[in-house]
């Protein structure tokens, strides 16, 4: 059981972090609505086949807001800004790093092992950053970082009957919010190669990133998913220098390494504290 979540965990690794620089391909044909339209439209229709349905309701439709619609339209207007996507996808990884101080925020305890990693990944990120002149990509991606985590904390507050059908609606209802937006934004060059990005996107992404992110964190449990999860961002430096021919200065990989370490420790932290 442990190894085909393992392998489950694997194929997320590969399929959010290809995301990356594939949208930033896809973005050269159209605008970063565009592009999250098409996403959640064909990830949408796979996950409600998958799952055979939907699971709606009107908490659901917030949580679709902030978990999805704000979220993936920030994080692909960070990856248009961006000098380069996988940096950005560092940054929004650092997402539980804000749960941990919103959590505080609202009257959990902070262990010290989670401030130590708090530490060591703001450290990372300022290096990051800096190592580029904090561009508006890096600054939207913090952005969409601490959205997620307000997001995420409003999530753990939701009763999830089945977790594939609430994000099969999450995507399909976010879709219907980002309509009204596209005409004020909407850059889009008629190419096959562009249209083909932006639905592999989709594909892989929003819909089979999904499904194997879901069937791992029932495999191995939430701690242990999101800890393995965090290699994401070498996933997606990986296929950004492959298929972008991008390398990373060595400020943003030390700075990367820096930020990911200090979310595994914040992570680890929780992984340890449950078992006991």
């Amino acid at each position: 059981m442990a190894f085909r979540g393992y392998g489950y965990l694997i194929g997320v690794i590969i399929f959010w972090g290809l995301s990356f620089p594939l949208s930033k391909l896809a973005l050269n044909f159209m605008s970063p609505f565009v592009l999250t339209l098409i996403r959640f439209l064909v990830g949408g229709v796979i996950l409600s086949i998958y799952a055979k349905g939907l699971e709606y309701g009107k908490k659901e439709a917030i949580n679709a807001i902030l978990n999805m619609a704000i979220f993936v339209i920030l994080l692909n207007i960070a990856i248009n800004f961006s000098s380069n996507p996988a940096l950005a996808s560092v940054l929004i990884y650092t997402q539980p790093i804000f749960v941990i101080i919103f959590a505080r925020l609202f009257g959990d305890v902070i262990r010290l092992e989670q401030v130590i990693g708090v530490i060591v990944a703001f450290a990372g990120i300022f290096i990051s950053v800096n190592s580029v002149n904090f561009d508006l990509g890096s600054l939207i991606a913090i952005v969409a970082s601490i959205l997620w985590a307000l997001g995420t904390i409003y999530y753990s507050k939701l009763k999830v009957r089945n977790i594939i059908k609430l994000n099969a609606f999450m995507s399909l209802f976010s879709s219907l919010f980002i309509i009204p937006i596209v005409p004020f934004s909407n850059y889009f060059v008629f190419n096959y190669k562009g249209l083909f990005l932006a639905i592999l996107v989709g594909v892989i992404a929003q819909a089979l990133g999904f499904i194997f992110w879901f069937n791992g964190v029932s495999q191995l449990g939430p701690s242990v998913a999101s800890s393995v999860v965090i290699l994401v961002p070498a996933s997606a430096y990986l296929f950004t220098f492959l298929l972008l021919g991008k390398l990373p200065t060595l400020f943003e990989l030390l700075g990367s390494s820096l930020a990911l370490i200090g979310v595994f420790i914040s992570q680890y932290s929780r992984i340890k504290n449950r078992k006991m």
